[in-house]
């Protein structure tokens, strides 16, 4: 079983180790003023390597998603299981797709894209939109698809056709 070291960091903050089954050491430092950096030392003489320096937010997310208290529901995780994947996107004030209607996009050749969901900046929310509805600046798009097909939606809906 891991064990984890904990140790006050005067005038910045605590800091962790935790010492994995494989043998190297996560180091969490929680700084006083707020944020997170994450280092990683392997096993042997090697100096620590700084992985990410993380915001309070986004240490937050980060802490959540590997505490597995993001809660993914069992639909979404067999939809993963056949290669699909649900993801979010919030449009750009400039983007291409800003006041196109939904079949007006589908009609460049994506039909293996769904849009499960939009929900406007102002918290409308339109769960199947109609294939009329005209996407806003901002608005939050739920997409499902292969996550390849998702990816490149997303790139037509920020930059149009290429």
């Amino acid at each position: 079983m891991a064990s984890v070291e904990e140790r006050e960091l005067a005038g910045i903050g605590q800091r962790y180790v935790l010492e994995t089954n494989q043998g190297d050491r996560l180091i969490i430092v929680v700084r006083d003023a707020g944020g997170v950096e994450l280092y990683r030392q392997r096993p042997g003489p090697d100096e620590n390597e700084c992985v990410a320096i993380l915001d309070s937010d986004e240490a937050r997310l980060v802490a959540a998603i590997i505490g597995r208290t993001i809660y993914r529901s069992e639909s979404i995780e067999r939809l993963g299981r056949h290669g699909m994947v649900v993801a979010w996107h919030t449009l750009a004030p400039g983007s291409y797709a800003v006041g196109r209607s939904l079949q007006e996009l589908g009609s460049f050749g994506f039909a293996t894209i769904s849009v499960v969901a939009v929900v406007e900046k102002g918290g409308e929310r339109w769960p199947h939109p109609a294939p009329d509805y005209a996407l806003k600046a901002e608005s939050q798009i739920a997409l499902a698809g292969s996550s390849k097909d998702v990816q490149e939606f997303i790139g037509f809906l920020e930059k149009g056709p290429r």
